[in-house]
């Protein structure tokens, strides 16, 4: 959760949809200052992303997601061999639901309360990843660097 699902009859290779991915991620981790492994990509020319509500956006920030999705597209597909017409992006739909999840044994937080959660579960994120879990290996990394979360590694 989130769930970033793209249907396309684009031929894309593994590395381009790599790409797309990461980029993705790495933009709603930082956006939302949400750990990146909660952040889902999935390619099945419509792109539907589905969010969790109870969030409070607004018309604007919705449309600058809208925006901002749609240009990670354009700039992931530049060196796909196809026509413009079959390139473009035909549909973007963001639907907010999940008041629930639950992912890697925990629930997740409401967007905007992930510093918090960090904070509360932090030392089981560590056992994990001493004990080989290579998801939360890299959550803890992931920790360590960003900067939004430096308050909880100081807990």
């Amino acid at each position: 959760m989130p769930l970033y699902e793209f249907h396309h009859i684009l031929p894309l290779t593994g590395v381009e949809k790599s790409r797309l991915a990461r980029l993705i991620t790495d933009w709603h981790a930082t956006t939302f200052k949400a750990p990146r492994f909660i952040v889902n990509c999935r390619f099945t020319n419509k792109l539907m992303i589905t969010l969790r509500s109870g969030t409070g956006r607004t018309a604007e920030q919705y449309a600058g997601i809208t925006t901002k999705l749609v240009s990670f597209w354009n700039d992931s597909i530049k060196e796909v061999q196809a026509t413009q017409k079959e390139k473009e992006l035909k549909d973007v739909f963001i639907m907010g639901s999940y008041d629930s999840a639950f992912e890697r044994g925990f629930f997740l937080p409401m967007p905007g309360k992930f510093e918090e959660w960090v904070v509360k579960n932090q030392a089981e994120f560590r056992e994990l990843a001493s004990g080989g879990d290579e998801i939360f290996q890299d959550l803890v990394e992931e920790l360590e660097t960003r900067p939004e979360f430096k308050v909880a590694n100081k807990a």
